[in-house]
């Protein structure tokens, strides 16, 4: 048989060509950062003091030190555990004073609810400001003002909060439809009025979403303040590792880790069960949902029964007919009911008659709504037992605030002129330190993230497995991490970037795993179809897609890693923290406030020059 002839034939012998992807503008990006990434690597692995040969050593020193931490001892597990309720309570006060500052500030810096320039740019400075500086340098300062105890935390995590969940409700507020807003404004509502019927019912699911998470966030805080004498469990951690005893050390990083876990799985329940309103697996009340649906639909007359329409909980059944009453079951002597009397039927025109003197109208009071209500009226009480419990009382604060006048008094004006050769050296060591860690934590946790990416994982061994190891690396803080490390290997930078480096494993492979499990599937199920192994699943179907979200993920943990970095050296770990901590303890405040503007200078900037990056790469 003939061979056709034309530029499509070949023969037998012929080698079929490569098929390759084009050198776009974005690939030849991507190649260009993965160079400056390498070289970035191998100059702070130098800086740091890094080297294969060493961590392989490390190994051999985190055994010993866990052959010495092993079995925990349980002797003082009560005032370990009065320690742990108020770390909880320390969470709770500074999240309400949080949400409280925050709402003003939040609305000064939002663009449509902003009461001029000046507002706007003032109030999104201090947002700033509360933000960059660190937590812990906050109750450094606290500290020093008014001595130690939980109070000195709550004022830290409070005041930093503000610069988080300030900016996020600023946002919602600016991203709420216009559309009801513009229509009280052209009726002559006034400010008020539009701010808290026409904004604020819009943007609160989104903030009590907001604060929830910021709830985990702070309970990973409150246990490393402690370490500065802001109370706590961390401090019993400072206490017993001063003291050389490490079996009771291990058994506060237990009760540390099952704190976090904890507040980490309810905020997530609560978020999915009260915000969202749906039942799905993870709900905490789905089997009473269940059961009162089955009780619903057993009832005479319910949409079941008569196929004629649905129930609602918490209202009467639904009746199909040309005219349809719709209301609430008055109660005896109640005159606020208002009653929609002769609907008309589908597809028909009519007026509703409405009595105006009957009262204003009521939303149905609904199962949500009634769980809603609850856990607002929960949250309060427990925040006012939580300011109790730690001494957050107004006479407290007033006073609080007197002696950190006093102290902010002696920083001015700021010295940058004493050993600021050191301190450079040591903002430049912190920003290598940052660089090792992601790079080096973003190559160990991608493995993890692979695995425990429910769509691509090999089996669900391998997710349960890689999910558990990063709630494990969730459940301990970076500072806690540097501690054991220093205690390890000893003292420097080497021990931060090891802290950092396992750190990512919980942090930026949860990131990573999630967006793998969000990819789009048919690619993924294209290869398996064809008869493609895992692993060119993987090097083939995943991870091309996935590439420009794990850069983004890998720059989006330096810019995390770098304010991390900073605090790192008060454990003696390297880097700015530890010229910050001796500048607190002698009382050279004035260095102190030269110290936190240099590292708020180059968090910002560097926050800025990463959403640069993220922007031009993605």
């Amino acid at each position: 048989m003939a061979t056709p002839s034309g530029p499509l034939t070949t023969g037998t012998s012929a080698t079929p060509p490569r098929l390759r992807p084009p050198w776009t503008l974005q690939r030849m990006r991507f190649a260009v950062l993965g160079l400056v990434a390498f070289g970035l690597l191998v100059v702070s692995m130098h800086q740091t003091g890094v080297s294969p040969a060493r961590l392989f050593a490390s190994i051999d020193d985190l055994i010993g030190l866990f052959q010495r931490m092993w079995p925990p001892v349980y002797f003082e597990w009560r005032r370990y555990l009065d320690a742990l309720v108020v770390t909880f309570f320390m969470v709770v006060a500074a999240t309400g004073l949080a949400i409280v500052l925050s709402i003003p500030f939040a609305v000064l810096s939002a663009r449509n609810t902003t009461t001029g320039r000046i507002a706007y740019s003032v109030s999104r400075g201090i947002i700033v400001f509360t933000r960059a500086v660190p937590d812990i340098v906050w109750a450094l300062v606290f500290v020093r003002a008014i001595g130690i105890g939980p109070l000195a935390g709550v004022l830290a995590m409070g005041l930093n909060s503000i610069g988080m969940l300030g900016k996020l409700y600023a946002d919602a507020i600016e991203e709420a439809p216009q559309g009801p807003i513009e229509a009280m404004r052209a009726g002559g509502a006034s400010r008020i009025q539009v701010l808290v019927t026409g904004i604020l019912p819009q943007v609160i699911p989104t903030w009590v979403s907001l604060s929830l998470y910021r709830v985990d966030i702070n309970v990973r805080t409150s246990v490393i303040l402690g370490f500065v004498g802001a109370g706590g469990i961390g401090f019993e951690l400072q206490r017993v590792l001063g003291q050389l005893v490490y079996p009771r050390a291990l058994t506060i990083v237990f009760m540390m880790f099952l704190l976090i876990a904890s507040v980490e799985q309810i905020s997530a329940f609560a978020r999915k069960a009260i915000i969202s309103g749906e039942v799905t697996d993870e709900n905490p009340f789905k089997l009473r949902a269940r059961v009162r649906a089955y009780r619903d639909e057993r009832k005479p007359g319910s949409a079941s029964a008569t196929d004629e329409g649905g129930v609602e909980d918490g209202q009467g059944p639904a009746v199909a007919g040309p005219a349809t009453t719709v209301m609430d079951p008055p109660a005896p002597g109640d005159t606020t009911s208002r009653t929609i009397a002769s609907a008309p039927a589908a597809g028909t025109l009519g007026a509703l008659s409405i009595d105006p003197g009957d009262g204003p109208l009521r939303p149905p009071r609904s199962t949500l709504r009634r769980k809603k209500s609850s856990s607002a009226i929960i949250a309060v009480v427990l925040f006012f037992v939580s300011c109790w419990v730690v001494g957050l009382t107004p006479q407290g604060l007033a006073s609080s605030l007197v002696a950190v006048g006093q102290v902010g008094a002696g920083m001015f004006p700021p010295d940058f002129v004493t050993n600021w050769e050191g301190v450079l050296e040591m903002l430049l060591e912190t920003f290598w330190i940052a660089v090792a860690a992601t790079v080096m934590g973003m190559i160990l946790s991608l493995p993890f993230a692979i695995l425990a990416a429910r769509n691509v994982a090999p089996s669900r061994f391998a997710y349960r497995a890689s999910r558990f190891a990063m709630l494990v690396e969730r459940g301990i803080p970076e500072l806690i991490l540097a501690v054991l490390f220093v205690v390890a290997v000893g003292l420097g930078p080497f021990a931060g970037v090891l802290a950092l480096t396992v750190g990512a494993i919980g942090f930026s492979g949860k990131l990573m795993a999630d967006a793998i499990e969000n990819l789009p599937s048919p690619g993924i199920e294209g290869l398996t179809s064809v008869g493609a192994s895992w692993t060119q699943r993987v090097f083939t179907g995943v991870l091309p897609q996935a590439m420009p979200l794990i850069v983004g993920i890998g720059i989006y943990t330096l810019d995390v890693y770098i304010r991390a970095a900073t605090i790192l050296g008060i454990v003696g770990a390297g880097g700015i923290g530890g010229i910050l901590n001796s500048t607190v303890q002698t009382h050279a405040y004035d260095r102190t406030l030269a110290i936190v503007l240099l590292i708020f200078v180059a968090v910002y900037g560097f926050e800025r020059l990463s959403g640069w990056l993220r922007q031009q790469l993605l």
